[in-house]
């Protein structure tokens, strides 16, 4: 006789009987005609694996709760299944059903779908310009960098080549001498 293994647990929710699984792992290949009118392919695209879980748990209202307030988490958890093991997988759809024979006991369809998480990396510029690509500032960057004195112009006061533009600077007129008083400044004499 052979046993099946498999998880009585949806993320930290158990469930009390695994009535059925159904496995989904699908690969989407571009196809694209030509002139002859046949297709040919030149891409495949991995698509996030599906799983569909028909439970039975008893405790209706308390493992149904249980199982939303999980899935309004939205985070990532792994399952065991009879026939692999799934990570990065999110609680898509709930589909619970009730009726008078089973009143107190949640027969429900949970669909997972598989997240798939990368990472961003930064590499070295290639023309040796001293400056990352995605860094501010580099030779081939798509943004620009923070204005600072030693990047001013000539011409330029270093003073000016701060990032904020603050109301009145359009309109910016040289100071008096220090040994002037404001009001000799205002009224002549």
């Amino acid at each position: 006789m052979t046993a099946i293994a498999f998880s009585s647990i949806i993320g930290p929710v158990p469930v009390s009987c695994l009535i059925s699984e159904k496995h989904q792992s699908e690969l989407h290949i571009t196809e694209i005609p030509v002139e002859s009118g046949a297709k040919i392919t030149d891409h495949a695209v991995r698509m996030p694996k599906k799983l569909t879980l028909d439970i039975a748990s008893e405790g209706a209202a308390a493992s149904f709760n249980a199982l939303k307030a999980f899935q309004e988490s939205r985070a990532p958890f792994s399952i065991v299944t009879g026939l692999t093991v799934y990570s990065n997988m999110l609680v898509k759809r709930i589909d619970a059903q009730r009726d008078v024979v089973f009143s107190n006991i949640l027969k429900a369809t949970i669909d997972l779908q598989e997240v798939i998480i990368v990472g961003t990396a930064y590499a070295a510029d290639p023309a040796g310009d001293g400056f990352e690509r995605g860094q501010p500032g580099g030779a081939n960057s798509t943004s620009s960098a923070a204005p600072s004195a030693e990047r001013a112009k000539p011409g330029v006061p270093a003073d000016r080549a701060s990032g904020t533009v603050q109301r009145g600077d359009a309109g910016v007129s040289t100071a008096s001498p220090a040994d002037q008083s404001i009001l000799k400044g205002l009224f002549g004499n």
